[in-house]
């Protein structure tokens, strides 16, 4: 079984602890315990490579987010931020920081560590109802903003139908169904639309569709 190494970073030591005993059970091995974002990137600096970065967050402070974004370009761990409870700011900074997941200190430990399993099998782990918050965090805070334009072409009628059912929080079979097309053919358009907007993964393609005026596009 393959074993990937963590580094968790929580000023709660205590909390830590328990955490890394927890996940110490799966296929998973805590590398490296950090107390802050900093400390974090200094053991990255120094040579630990973790495979994944388990981050708590407090009241998503912007300096919090902003330490997630640098870890993001200090390495290239999956990132999970681990926050108290589904808060709408929580939420928006870390995705915008590019976190590949959100999850709840709450949540029961078999769902933790399939949720923390998924992220590392390359999927992205986020609340459903991603979309309709940052939505309104957008709307109720700043400003539209102006909108960034796709590097290459622009994205077809097609690409923007797979982003809208991204929203909506449908895997690629949900949007094969939902788009009466195969599998293999959303793989290549969510190839086409990653190249095209520049994001690296599903949650970068998400903040990039809500930032330019998507909405969600329900199951048929």
């Amino acid at each position: 079984m393959r074993t990937w190494n963590v580094m968790l970073v929580d000023h709660d030591r205590l909390f830590s602890a328990a955490l890394g005993t927890l996940i110490s059970g799966g296929p998973f091995r805590v590398c490296h315990h950090a107390t802050t974002v900093e400390d974090a990137e200094a053991a990255i600096a120094q040579g630990v490579q973790p495979d994944l970065i388990v981050v708590a967050l407090g009241d998503a402070t912007n300096d919090e987010a902003g330490g997630v974004k640098r870890l993001r370009a200090a390495t290239s761990a999956r990132i999970a931020v681990l926050a108290d409870a589904i808060a709408d700011r929580t939420l928006s900074l870390s995705l915008k920081a590019g976190a590949d997941a959100y999850l709840n200190k709450s949540m029961s430990s078999e769902s933790l560590l399939r949720a923390l399993q998924l992220v590392m099998l390359g999927e992205v782990v986020y609340p459903t109802h991603v979309a309709s918050l940052l939505i309104a965090n957008a709307n109720s805070e700043r400003p539209q903003p102006e909108r960034a334009q796709p590097a290459n072409n622009e994205l077809s009628k097609r690409e923007i139908q797979i982003l809208r059912c991204l929203l909506a929080g449908q895997s690629n079979k949900a949007i094969a169904r939902n788009l009466h097309i195969t599998e293999s053919t959303v793989k290549m358009h969510f190839k086409n639309v990653m190249r095209k907007i520049n994001a690296q993964n599903r949650t970068q393609a998400a903040v990039w569709a809500i930032q330019n005026g998507l909405s969600p596009l329900a199951s048929v």
